[in-house]
């Protein structure tokens, strides 16, 4: 069971990093695919530094839980992603739904999963 749950986590990362390298080397990729028309230096800062940082830096939270066996980094990672899919769901709530949000809520949702029962499988915490 652990290493399945190993082998979830690892197909947790790989989004988070995908994601966040297209954000900090092909910010135009994103602006794209969301129909965002930067408008300046701080729109390409915001997308390589604050979008890809995060994404990039949520996806090592959770390597380093799986490197340490710490389930601190995987309790860190959840809370994480958990606060972005709760400003999702705000976002429906006063922007509306549309289908395009499916992938992005249903990889975070899986992500919060995978990251709880990883970190119950550790059973503590390491200090």
């Amino acid at each position: 069971m652990k290493q399945l749950i190993n082998i979830l986590v690892v197909l947790a990362i790989l989004p988070l990093l995908v994601l966040g390298l297209v954000n900090v080397f092909a910010p135009l990729n994103t602006f794209e695919l969301y129909g965002i028309k930067p408008l300046g230096i701080m729109t390409y800062s915001t997308f390589r530094g604050a979008i890809g940082g995060m994404l990039i830096g949520g996806g090592l939270i959770m390597l380093m839980g799986l490197i340490t066996k710490n389930k601190t980094w995987y309790q860190a990672s959840f809370l994480l992603i958990s606060v972005i899919l709760i400003c999702r769901i705000i976002s429906v709530v006063f922007d509306g739904y549309t289908n395009d949000l499916l992938p992005a809520g249903i990889t975070e949702l899986y992500i919060i999963i995978v990251m709880y029962f990883a970190s119950k499988q550790l059973g503590h915490s390491k200090n």
